[in-house]
Formats: structure tokens, sequence, C-alpha cells
């Protein structure tokens, strides 16, 4: 708790704010903050819902350390809105179509191949606001290939609470989203924002190819990028 709270200062600080500003945004007194701040408190997830909402501070930072570098977030954000699962959704197509060149486990591309084909149906649903996090926490557990009891487990959680999660009934505490991270890769920005390109777990698909496939995939995006953007976005797909 004592580095997420040295983080949560350092932003504090960068930012020139003050302990009772900060604590405005975040709907909490000057005192808790302090108290987070110097690791006696934790922070909890409506917190972070509160600075992904109203502060441009990065919450991977500040639970995990890790700041997001996915190399292809800047053609994203340029792309026209209505297209913007069409670019992912052909990043992560590709990816699923090289990894039997990148990985030479089978056991690997099994896994990324599950990885990505449950994203991508993800990405295809309207998951409300309020079940964003129990949707992530299925798909996870989907991925993984493990029932709830399993998942609860690795939480140290009963079944019931863990089946909350699962439902929108609660949200996950610091511990759990550090768990998912850890284990799994799976970051507390893409539990916030169901991005694809703010997931550590498919950025490390693309970091693990080697140098010239890296390379051709992103030739290969450039051109889908450029596509688009000169077709205005009447572009297609690919299928996995």
């Amino acid at each position: 708790m004592y580095k997420i709270g040295d983080r949560l200062k350092e932003y504090r600080i960068c930012k020139e704010l003050s302990r009772i500003e900060v604590a405005e945004i975040l709907h909490i007194t000057p005192d808790y903050l302090a108290r987070i701040e110097t690791g006696t408190q934790p922070v909890t997830y409506r917190m972070i819902e509160r600075m992904e909402k109203y502060t441009d501070w990065n919450s991977d930072y500040i639970l995990h350390g890790i700041r997001n570098d996915n190399p292809f977030m800047q053609m994203y954000k340029e792309c026209p809105e209505f297209r913007k699962k069409v670019f992912i959704r052909n990043l992560l197509c590709l990816f699923d179509s090289m990894l039997q060149f990148g990985y030479k486990e089978e056991r690997e591309v099994i896994y990324y191949h599950r990885m990505i084909l449950e994203i991508v149906n993800g990405m295809e649903l309207d998951v409300p606001d309020n079940v964003r996090t129990g949707y992530t926490l299925t798909e996870i557990r989907r991925i993984q290939d493990m029932d709830k009891t399993n998942m609860a487990h690795i939480l140290g959680m009963s079944h019931r609470s863990y089946c909350a999660l699962e439902n929108g009934l609660s949200k996950p505490d610091v511990r759990v989203l550090h768990i998912m991270y850890t284990m799994y890769s799976f970051n507390t920005r893409y539990f916030l924002t169901r991005n694809p390109l703010e997931c550590e777990a498919v950025s490390n698909i693309y970091r693990s190819f080697d140098e010239p496939l890296r390379d051709f995939i992103m030739r290969r995006i450039r051109d889908d990028f450029d596509e688009i953007i000169i077709m205005k976005g009447r572009t297609y797909g690919r299928d996995i």
C-alpha cells in the first residue's frame, strides 16, 4: 500500500494540487487521503473510477507501477470514432494469425488464441458500466479456462462473494486488481475502459514476437490505418 500511496502523492505534487483539492475529487476527507499516501489506508475501486473520470492520472501507474506504452495507441486515437473498433479488431486478428510464427509452444498458441477470441467477442457487446468490471472478470476466467470456484479460490474469497463480483453487485478491491495484473497481466485500465489497447496482456502478445515479426505487424497495421483514413472509415474487419 505504501508504494501506491507514494505514487498517488507523486501525482498530486506533480499537478501542484493540495490534499484538500485531491480529496474533493476522490470524495474523501483530506485526513483519509493523508493515510492513503502514508500507506495506512488502501485505495478503493471507487476512487480509481473517479480518477479515471475526473483526472488524466494513470491508474495503472498508481496501482501497478506501469505506464501504458502501446505502439498502436496513437493510430487508434486518430481513427474516425465509428471505425475505432474495426482498427482494434484488425490488429487482434493479425496477432492471431501471427501466433503460429511467433510462438513455438502449442499451449501458448492455444492460450493466446482463446484470449483474442474472448476479447474480440467482448468488443461486440454493449456492456453497461455497472457490470463492466464483472464482465471483465468473467472474460478473464474464460480465458484461463476456469470455473467460478477455482477463480474464487485464487482470489481468496468465497464462491458467493466472487459471484457477486461477476454479477456486478460489488466492486473489486485493490488486492483483487493486483492479483489479476500480477497473475494474468489484466491491468486496472482495461477493467475501467474495456479497450484492448489498454490491456497489458494484449500488449505482451506483441512484445513477445521477435523484431522482424513486430516490424511486419506494424507495417500491416499502418496500411490498414492509412486505408481507414483515406477511405474515411469505409473498410472491413478481418475474421478470425
